[in-house]
């Protein structure tokens, strides 16, 4: 096991300084807020009657991210896609598309975008480069050039703002200038404290890692940015940390989940912690089944922990939990002395369906 304040080892098994990417996740977040307003040739928002994003893994994240974000005050329809198609049947010229890819070459974004474009839909397509880019140049749609380089877990601020300042910029959202501020002032200060220099006893990043190091983790977060932010998670402790991982949401999991956990409590009494991911603007009911909760299933587990987000809006809020929990998930790999960057059964499996 690393020890987690060793910074030469850090630096050794981090080929890919992941780590430092999402470091500097508070400077990502106001580049791409930056990208998305300069974004030329953008489509008519006259008469939108819904919005869609396509996208998968990494990349589709970003739809997650801004729908829990928008979605309560937005007059029209929001949906996040991650598959190859077929759309539904309601996707036509009235339907605003974005297709996000990092590298602009995944195969299930770019089949569903071509169905997009066959029904008129209004595309705008984010990517550093790939086939996303040459269609959007070759059909004459708007294109959100973002940096390359990183990996598609580690570039969530440039994936993500240029989504939310395009939909700005077409008027379709209130102006989320203010809230993006505060946003990157709040991850600014958890990225002090949350910094490799920083000991384990006084960083909460690592102070999480250490409760998940050994263990099964069951991320659990309120409908809306709490569960957005435990997908997130449980998706960084699968590609960063190489380890099983498991998420829900209440209130649905209060309709089936909870039973679960009441049955094989030698195996889960072990092998499983169970985090939750808390907000302070759940709806009160939610907040009182969290509480509830806890009571009926700690007994079957060695440790239910809590992470709290911070900040003042929904944005603030919902990355503070993603930036800290994507840290821990990096910290979890490192502990295990296992390089977080490398997805090597990911790229076989690419390169298993390329040969087909």
């Amino acid at each position: 096991m690393t020890n987690l304040d060793d910074l030469n080892a850090i630096a050794r098994i981090d080929s890919q300084d992941v780590l430092g990417a999402v470091e500097r996740f508070a400077d990502q977040c106001r580049e791409g807020w930056e990208i998305g307003l300069g974004a030329e040739g953008l489509p008519d928002s006259g008469g939108i009657d819904s919005i869609v994003v396509l996208g998968m893994g990494g990349s589709g994240v970003s739809g997650d991210v801004v729908q829990a974000v928008v979605e309560p005050r937005l007059g029209v329809p929001f949906r996040t896609i991650k598959s190859y198609g077929p759309l539904p049947e309601w996707i036509g010229r009235n339907t605003l598309v974005f297709a996000v890819s990092y590298s602009g070459n995944t195969e299930e974004t770019l089949a569903a975008v071509e169905e997009a474009r066959a029904r008129a839909a209004r595309v705008v397509t984010i990517s550093s480069g790939g086939a996303l880019a040459e269609g959007a140049a070759k059909n004459g749609h708007a294109h959100v050039r973002i940096p390359p380089g990183l990996q598609p877990r580690a570039s969530l601020g440039f994936l993500t703002l240029p989504l939310l300042s395009v939909l700005t910029v077409m008027g379709l959202v209130t102006d989320a200038r203010d809230d993006v501020d505060e946003a990157v002032g709040v991850i600014s200060e958890l990225a002090a404290s949350c910094h490799r220099t920083k000991p384990a006893e006084d960083n909460p990043a690592k102070q999480l890692s250490t409760h998940i190091t050994g263990k099964v983790p069951v991320v659990y977060g309120g409908y809306g940015i709490g569960a957005t932010a435990a997908y997130r998670f449980k998706c960084d402790l699968n590609e960063y940390g190489k380890t099983p991982a498991f998420y829900n949401q209440l209130p649905e999991l209060d309709h089936n989940e909870i039973v679960g956990w009441n049955n094989l409590s030698e195996l889960t009494t072990e092998n499983f912690v169970n985090i939750l991911l808390m907000d302070p603007g759940e709806h009160e009911r939610v907040e009182l089944r969290f509480e509830i909760t806890r009571s009926l299933i700690q007994g079957a587990l060695p440790e239910v922990y809590e992470v709290q987000a911070e900040g003042r809006s929904p944005l603030a809020r919902l990355l503070s939990l993603i930036f800290v929990t994507q840290l821990a998930a990096i910290y979890v790999a490192l502990s295990y002395d296992v390089d977080p960057g490398p997805v090597d059964v990911i790229t076989e499996l690419k390169n298993q369906l390329a040969e087909r």
